[in-house]
């Protein structure tokens, strides 16, 4: 997500009034509340946390397996209907940009053909793209109509200075993102929650990505998983949004969230797109169904990827503050990483392609460059609604999808 409240004037004065208050409270650290841990106890935090990525991965790929078995079975008996596709829809970061995606899906759902938008098998969201990714797992006409709804309507409390001395070094953010949280929450109500559910017993997978800043390491959390706790009653509902807000709180700008005694901020600090599996290996659904199943014949897989930013630079003169020099080189480091990311990730596939013969499809969607951005700030009104009616109108047509990326195999790990 992007940084700065729309409210520039508060932000120019909070400025002018900042060479003053540094000097005055030059002193002043951070503010401690967490308990500091030594190095041995950090190792087995590390040790601990990535046992237990290991642990899910295997929980979600096992799940992703299960599902192509029930359909390919189903199907070699009845013939009936298209031969079982594994659909996964990747769901970047970027701020308010996020109003494209929400718009996009919207858009798709109009569509007929062989290009329709089909039920997601996996459902990934890193960022504005988490925000987003309840309401496309769920799927239906009526959920991609409220996450249109949600991003055409910003509230002006969405992003608020944390008060006045927000750029002292003591407060967790510049921003206060409580109003965002307030209505995501309304979004997000035990139904939604349950309808949520009712997709992880069909083996179907919501997946969200943060960064656990404790450790420097990406973080993977089965929203799928989580939604069965709340609703079972074994973990509080909060804990959803928690995720959620954790994966979009921009470093700095927004407040950290921590869960579990770790804290985590922004997913795309450490990746703008969510991949859940590497093809290559040897745990892949593909080759865990080769073994299992040999009888069965592999499933065509379809990667559905939406970019909630250009795709391209936009060419413009950065001035010399701090503000102006933050957004323009978060942009271009977001957009950079992103785009090699997406890249490594379509010669990943060109390679199983090539060597194993999958049937695999990669299609992706940015905002066009000709889309300019308004002069406004953060949770621009006007941008938004702009971004969103570019969505619906690219989103209903199936020419908007690209297959343009780089199909240079890579060499095998």
């Amino acid at each position: 997500m992007s940084i700065l409240t729309s409210r520039r004037g508060w932000i120019d004065l909070g400025c002018r009034a900042a060479v003053g208050a540094v000097l005055a409270f030059g002193a002043v650290g951070c503010a401690v509340n967490r308990r500091v841990l030594s190095e041995q106890e950090l190792a087995c935090r590390r040790d601990a946390f990535a046992q237990r990525e290991l642990v899910q991965r295997t929980e979600m790929l096992d799940a992703v397996v299960r599902r192509y078995i029930r359909e390919a079975e189903a199907f070699a008996q009845w013939q009936e209907g298209e031969p079982p596709t594994l659909d996964v829809l990747v769901l970047s970061g970027g701020g308010e940009k996020g109003a494209f995606g929400a718009g996009f899906l919207l858009g798709w759902s109009t569509v007929d053909g062989p290009l329709r938008k089909p039920e997601f098998d996996i459902v990934t969201g890193v960022s504005t793209g988490a925000l987003i990714a309840p309401f496309a797992f769920v799927g239906d006409s009526l959920s991609a109509a409220q996450v249109a709804d949600l991003y055409r309507q910003p509230k002006d409390d969405w992003a608020e200075l944390n008060g006045w001395l927000f750029f002292l070094p003591s407060n967790e953010s510049f921003l206060d993102p409580s109003g965002l949280r307030r209505d995501v929450t309304k979004q997000i109500d035990s139904t939604r929650l349950r309808e949520i559910v009712n997709g992880s017993l069909q083996d179907r997978l919501l997946v969200v990505g943060t960064t656990n800043l404790d450790l420097g390491l990406p973080a993977t959390w089965n929203m799928t998983g989580e939604a069965e706790r709340i609703v079972g009653g074994r973990a509080r509902a909060s804990r959803f949004i928690d995720i959620l807000m954790a994966s979009s709180a921009v470093p700095a700008a927004f407040p950290p969230v921590v869960i579990d005694d770790e804290l985590h901020v922004d997913g795309g600090t450490t990746s703008n797109i969510l991949i859940v599996t590497d093809l290559r290996a040897e745990d892949a659904p593909r080759k865990q169904l080769a073994r299992l199943r040999p009888d069965l014949k592999p499933p065509r897989m379809r990667f559905w990827v939406i970019l909630n930013n250009r795709d391209e630079p936009e060419p413009r003169v950065v001035q010399p503050t701090w503000w102006s020099i933050t957004r323009a080189s978060v942009d271009t480091m977001v957009r950079s990483s992103t785009l090699t990311t997406l890249r490594y990730f379509a010669q990943e596939l060109e390679y199983v392609r090539a060597v194993e013969g999958a049937d695999i499809e990669l299609r992706y969607v940015a905002i066009p460059p000709a889309w300019k951005q308004p002069s406004g700030g953060v949770f621009d009104a006007e941008a938004m609604n702009e971004l969103v009616n570019l969505g619906m109108t690219m989103g209903a047509d199936p020419g908007s999808w690209r297959t343009d990326l780089a199909r240079t195999p890579i060499p095998k790990k």
